[in-house]
């Protein structure tokens, strides 16, 4: 396959596919082979997960080339169902979203996609309506999702997509100058008919710019947008039904040193993708198709999304340095070559995506290296607190109490009292009836005292819920029913 500079040197000693630690808290556990055996044969974009190790690497060469190939129990050299082809055959195959009669709309410059739990495919496609295409992952194939589901967004370009947990789909403009209604949230597929003419239920203007990469929380009070041209993340507020403003106290925004030497461009944020239940915002960041020239730079944040600051000023923590990795590994930045070397390597440092499994791991490729790439975490990440929790000055209670919330039954607000004798940890979860955790309001060193926590459940059904807290080896857990 062509690459920009071709090297050969000495195979370390790695074993294929192998997770290495090193004295990195992230580590790669796999990168899928460049090679005709279980590579995603050309340049890869994007990855949509569905669950652990399964997943679908998307192959998009501007006006050349655009294709999605599916994983299942995926390793550096297992798991690939099927292949377009590796290298030149790949070239002018454009994968066809067709309801078998002749509703056909041809994959071109797509250059995100994102799955949900229910196998179904979401890409920001570039025909001439600027589709929404979504396709379903069978046992054994990419298919249409049932009910010829697609949407066109208009005349702008599009880029990057969403879905939240309710099924709202965002997309969001690549090029904003002079434009409006630059993100576009649609209800969930199960609403859009096969007269393709659904309206948006909000949209949000942003400033002028460009712009690569979309994210939400699971609830959808949060956005968040990657503003490529400024290197970064603006964050918007609200809901979907009362509408959303700007969070001015959120400031993310890259180093100057985060640069390339020789290079005339500066890497900036490109995908973005949010962790729960650790309410991380992670941000992949490079120059977008920069080339050979940018191999050396790589980087993935983790970002407070209440603040825009990194979680942990650790920064085996809080910075997955991926082209550090593949020079460790490669011992070059260019030298993974094809094959089936370095199964825990991408090499060609070129990652644009972010994605999680239901397990927390992360997901990731490389552009030029043609691969998709499962990255871990050697240890326990940290939780961000997202409830609102306010001490009560000058109270120092005698023992933990959690109190019982109020009002209760509520809609959609309520409040929690709690008191600890001394500092400690405390963590705050919900349940639902059946025992199964709905999220983590509170995970975080506290002072001795006693605190009111502020809790907004306008995202959840209503029904029974129980909330728990633990602190310094100690449980208490009550009830509270949401009305709806």
């Amino acid at each position: 396959m062509h690459r920009f500079l071709k090297f050969f040197v000495l195979l370390l000693s790695v074993v294929v596919g192998a997770a290495t630690p090193l004295s990195a808290q992230w580590y790669c556990q796999y990168a899928t082979w460049d090679s005709d055996t279980n590579g995603t044969g050309h340049q890869t974009a994007s990855v949509a997960v569905f669950s652990e190790n399964t997943f679908a690497a998307l192959v998009a060469t501007p006006g050349i080339r655009n294709f999605m190939v599916p994983y299942k129990n995926a390793d550096s050299s297992h798991g690939r169902l099927y292949k377009y082809g590796y290298g030149s055959p790949a070239t002018n195959v454009f994968q066809v979203w067709t309801d078998g009669l002749f509703d056909q709309v041809q994959m071109f410059n797509m250059y995100k996609i994102t799955a949900t739990k229910d196998s179904m495919i979401y890409g920001a496609n570039n025909d001439l309506d600027h589709n929404i295409l979504v396709f379903k992952l069978t046992r054994d194939t990419i298919l249409i999702a049932p009910g010829n589901k697609r949407q066109p967004t208009g005349t702008n370009s599009i880029f990057g997509i969403e879905v939240d947990q309710a099924g709202y789909v965002y997309v969001c403009n690549d090029t904003t100058t002079g434009k409006t209604d630059d993100i576009k949230i649609y209800p969930p597929i199960s609403s859009w008919t096969d007269l393709h003419n659904q309206t948006p239920s909000r949209t949000i203007d942003l400033p002028d710019g460009i712009y690569k990469g979309i994210t939400a929380s699971p609830d959808g009070k949060m956005i968040f947008v990657s503003d490529y041209g400024n290197r970064r993340i603006l964050k918007y507020k609200g809901s979907v039904a009362s509408g959303f403003t700007q969070d001015a106290g959120f400031n993310f925004t890259m180093s100057p040193t985060d640069s390339v030497a020789g290079g005339s461009l500066k890497p900036s944020v490109l995908g973005l993708a949010y962790l729960s239940p650790n309410n991380i915002l992670f941000a992949a960041t490079h120059v977008w198709r920069g080339g050979g020239t940018y191999y050396s730079y790589g980087k993935i944040f983790l970002i407070n999304p209440k603040t825009g600051a990194l979680v942990s000023t650790d920064s085996t923590i809080s910075v997955i340095n991926t082209a550090a990795w593949n020079f460790t590994i490669t011992g070059g930045y260019n030298l993974r070559g094809s094959g089936t070397a370095y199964g825990n390597a991408s090499g060609y440092t070129s990652n644009y995506d972010v994605e999680f499994d239901d397990k927390g791991n992360l997901y990731t490729q490389s552009y030029y290296g043609w691969t998709a790439d499962k990255w871990k975490y050697n240890g326990t990440l940290p939780t961000i607190t997202l409830t609102d929790v306010k001490p009560v000055e000058g109270v120092v209670p005698r023992s933990f109490d959690l109190g019982q919330n109020y009002p209760n039954p509520f809609n959609p607000s309520t409040t929690f009292d709690f008191a600890v004798p001394t500092a400690g940890h405390v963590v705050l979860r919900v349940y639902d009836v059946l025992g199964q955790h709905v999220e983590t309001l509170m995970d975080d060193d506290v002072r001795g005292g006693v605190y009111h926590a502020r809790y907004d459940a306008s995202h959840l059904s209503g029904g029974t819920y129980f909330y728990t807290m633990t602190f310094n080896g100690q449980s208490q857990t009550k009830r509270m029913v949401l009305l709806k």
